[in-house]
């Protein structure tokens, strides 16, 4: 063991809690054997009374434990790195969430040397176990490490091994894609209290009817096209609801929103080498 900890976290944002109370919470890692790395007080003192982590201010501490995990903004990973990388122990897996980081560029930090690394897209639905998590990893990262990998990101929810020549779709897709549900939802309120109903019930039709859809989807196995088509009827109320959304370009405007992210994704992942 090469030092106290089991799994340092570089970074103490939205993501990284989500990561460790899913840890937590399903026993993965002790609270004691996690490290949370960040430079606000107010954050350290949050996530230590809430989860019972270990926390600092020096992200260098980071590199006692077995595995680091790099949960910085995109534009801050070059100084982290520079920080981090001359003092990397052999072997020591470093596993990163950071948007558009590819992992060429996470090893570039390290001339000479060739960790074991992992990426990793997960998104904000981790926040109640329930993220779809994208992974990928080096040639260094052996089973034992892609296990643990896998281990750490299913404590969120679902994780699916992918190339990462489609880590940029995946961010465009479902790293940003709780933001797209989530502004239908709200215009489906707001629609709905537009036609009369108090907001308080327009928000619990449509938080179950959005969350059965999707799981009908995903337990159907059937194309969500079918799945559409059994809920209209000739002249009836939901083909008069779909041609507006179609005559409005809803389908293309999503797909230009997708590819709108996933460019930026591409740029981030430039800033990230810098």
């Amino acid at each position: 063991m090469n030092g106290p900890w089991h799994l340092a976290f570089v970074g103490g944002g939205t993501m990284a809690e989500a990561l460790v109370k899913g840890l937590v919470a399903r026993g993965v890692h002790e609270p004691a054997r996690l490290l949370v790395a960040d430079p606000l007080p107010s954050r350290l003192a949050h996530l230590a009374q809430t989860y019972g982590v270990a926390t600092t201010q020096d992200n260098r501490d980071c590199l006692r434990a077995d595995a680091v995990l790099l949960a910085v903004k995109p534009a801050q990973l070059p100084v982290v790195m520079q920080q981090l990388a001359p003092h990397w122990p052999d072997g020591v897996p470093g596993l990163s969430i950071v948007a558009g980081a590819r992992l060429d560029q996470l090893a570039a930090f390290f001339p000479g040397t060739f960790p074991p690394l992992v990426r990793a897209m997960p998104n904000t639905c981790a926040t109640i176990g329930q993220s779809i998590t994208s992974v990928a990893w080096n040639s260094a990262a052996g089973e034992t490490i892609q296990q643990a990998a896998r281990a750490i990101f299913d404590s969120v929810g679902e994780t699916v091994e992918l190339p990462e020549a489609y880590f940029d779709a995946v961010t465009g897709l479902s790293g940003s894609g709780p933001a797209y549900v989530t502004l239908i939802i709200e215009a489906l309120i707001d629609a709905g209290v537009q036609q009369g109903l108090p907001r308080r019930i327009s928000r619990e039709l449509v938080c179950q009817t959005v969350a059965g859809a999707a799981l009908m989807v995903k337990a159907s196995g059937m194309h969500p096209a079918e799945l559409k088509d059994q809920v209209v009827t000739p002249a009836g109320t939901t083909a008069a609801g779909l041609q507006v959304l179609e005559e409005a370009a809803v389908r293309a405007t999503f797909c230009l929103a997708v590819k709108a992210a996933t460019e930026r994704s591409k740029t981030l992942g430039q800033e990230a080498a810098r």
